[in-house]
């Protein structure tokens, strides 16, 4: 123990850094994907994300040139230094305070299944980045999450939450939530009651699965709202996505 103590201060954080990040077993297809945002300007919607990290397996954050953020409060669930935001900006996912085209790319990461109206937050994304930019979405993949129980979301419902212009405070998924929510899969969740207390607060929390995600629903989702499909990749838990505004 004596001299691990003195071989950390020797290697000091930033050394113990570097040996964690060369210990993290990377996805494969990161290269690919890293390519094509190099040296992009970004907005991040939710985040940040360990995933997209230094020490993450699939670490983006440091082939973007810039990275700025927008997160619906100051305080959320999620917490991480895996980078520092350029700009913060405190809104709804679904209405920026950004001029149109002012981003190379926007990236959202476990973020789009907590938006009530999915449609018009990709248009509203959509509208931020520059022509012929890009949208980076990674889902979570249902099979290996606490969604695995639940159906998979159509499309036309989607349309449906967009022609309705549903608003964030919508419960309508409560029921089908509460009864099909894998517990066990899900201990930061707490017991049933803690659950469902938590799904009522949900306008204060975000923390709902509002909608559940397949590969076919997210490329079909980027078609419906103006991108063209770069790329699709699913690794265990995460639908990667990537599209190209047209």
């Amino acid at each position: 123990m004596f001299f691990r103590s003195i071989l950390k201060q020797l290697v000091g954080h930033r050394g113990r850094q570097l040996v964690r990040h060369y210990r993290v077993q990377r996805f494969p297809i990161t290269k690919h994907y890293r390519k094509r945002l190099r040296g992009m300007t970004a907005l991040e919607i939710g985040g940040p994300s360990n995933l997209l990290g230094y020490l993450g397996q699939f670490p983006i954050y440091s082939s973007l040139k810039s990275v700025d953020n927008c997160n619906y409060a100051e305080q959320t669930l999620w917490h991480s230094d895996a980078v520092k935001f350029c700009r913060n900006l405190v809104c709804e996912g679904t209405k920026l305070p950004v001029s149109d085209e002012t981003y190379d790319c926007v990236i959202a990461s476990h973020c789009l299944e907590h938006i009530a109206n999915p449609i018009k937050a990709l248009m509203e994304w959509r509208r931020v980045i520059r022509q012929r930019g890009l949208l980076l979405l990674i889902l979570p993949n249902p099979e290996y999450t606490f969604d695995w129980r639940r159906p998979i979301t159509t499309v036309e419902h989607l349309r449906e939450d967009f022609r309705n212009d549903t608003p964030e405070a919508d419960l309508s998924h409560l029921e089908e939530i509460l009864a099909l929510h894998d517990l066990s899969r899900d201990l930061a969740a707490g017991t049933s009651e803690q659950f469902k207390e938590r799904c009522l607060r949900n306008a204060e929390f975000r923390a709902i699965h509002h909608h559940v995600f397949a590969p076919e629903t997210a490329a079909q989702l980027m078609g419906e709202v103006g991108f063209s499909v770069v790329r699709q990749d699913v690794h265990d838990v995460n639908i990667f996505t990537l599209g190209s505004k047209s």
